[in-house]
């Protein structure tokens, strides 16, 4: 592997977002909380607490918003919640984790994670915005879905050469050279 291909790695794991974990015992006292959870709850509406009155308040509260949100803590559960103050999704769910030399005392840790929406190809907006013909803005679309060229032959009844030229006239058009890049490019 080359340097470039390293480099480019590198930015892939730098733009990963690190899960929030949160440990609680079974009586809902928050054992750990790493740096991502704590930023991710700051986000969550937790009215009428002040939390710098009485951080025991805030465990609390958090623990109120995972039972709230997931039901059980006590069962492997996992739920989407969206937060309106932050217009963001997380994904919340809840471990348990069984230590046997705990002599059957249990732990839960309970794992927040960011949710990326998906956003909606829009073919007009993209067909004006990159310049493509009614067909290449047909064939982008397939690409946004994952087609390998046959298969979007298939879906438009062309010959897979005729998908291979439209292609490679959508990445010329959006200056780039691989099928991911014309979808980083035309999904918002």
């Amino acid at each position: 592997m080359d340097e470039s291909q390293i480099a480019h790695l590198d930015k892939i794991i730098s733009n990963r977002v690190t899960s929030g974990v949160v440990i609680l015992d079974t009586s809902g006292e928050i054992l750990f909380v790493n740096d991502e959870a704590q930023s991710i709850i700051s986000t969550f509406s937790i009215d009428e607490i002040d939390a710098s009155a009485d951080p025991d308040t805030l465990d609390k509260a958090i623990v109120e918003i995972f039972k709230k949100s997931l039901g059980s803590l006590s069962s492997p559960t996992a739920k989407c919640v969206y937060c309106p103050d932050s217009d963001s999704a997380y994904a919340l769910r809840a471990i348990p984790l069984h230590k046997p030399e705990l002599k059957g005392k249990t732990c839960i840790m309970l794992l927040i994670e960011g949710v990326t929406i998906h956003r909606k190809f829009d073919m007009k907006v993209v067909q004006k915005q990159f310049g493509l013909t009614r067909r290449e803005a047909e064939v982008t679309f397939c690409l946004t879905k994952g087609l390998t060229n046959k298969e979007i032959a298939n879906a438009l009844s062309l010959s897979p050469e005729t998908v291979h030229d439209y292609v490679k006239q959508v990445m010329k058009k959006l200056d780039t050279t691989t099928r991911a890049g014309v979808v980083g490019k035309v999904l918002p």
